[in-house]
């Protein structure tokens, strides 16, 4: 899976870029965590074309056991979807529930996300001040 790190004046974030790989299982998802503590980040942007279509089908478990997993490890995820048909049913339920929290949320722009991962980064750091 390729990915990028983004620096900015408030932070940095791993921001998962990949056409080709998938986020399709728990070891992609580990991956991901080792990813983010390498170099020194505990948030992540991922895109929707980046994620298996499983992801957004609740049934098949991975988006529970990905989520999980980053939860786990203290990893905030922004999801970028832009596809609104994703947001419907179960996994639209879901993201409702988790946009209220401060672990994964989804997002329509990449600007949207950026502002709550580094905004989520910024209060880790005040908290650990």
């Amino acid at each position: 899976m390729n990915f990028n790190i983004i620096a900015k004046e408030n932070g940095r974030y791993l921001d998962c870029t990949s056409f080709t790989g998938v986020l399709s299982s728990e070891k992609d998802a580990i991956d991901l965590v080792s990813a983010c503590f390498s170099n020194d980040t505990g948030s992540l942007l991922l895109h929707e074309r980046s994620v298996s279509p499983d992801f957004f089908n609740l049934r098949t478990g991975l988006a529970g056991a990905v989520l999980n997993k980053f939860q786990t490890y203290n990893i905030k995820t922004a999801l970028i979807i832009q596809d609104m048909e994703l947001l419907e049913g179960r996994f639209g339920e879901m993201v409702m529930e988790s946009n209220k929290g401060n672990e994964f949320r989804v997002y329509d722009s990449v600007q949207a996300a950026e502002e709550w991962i580094l905004s989520a980064a910024h209060e880790s750091v005040m908290r650990l001040g």
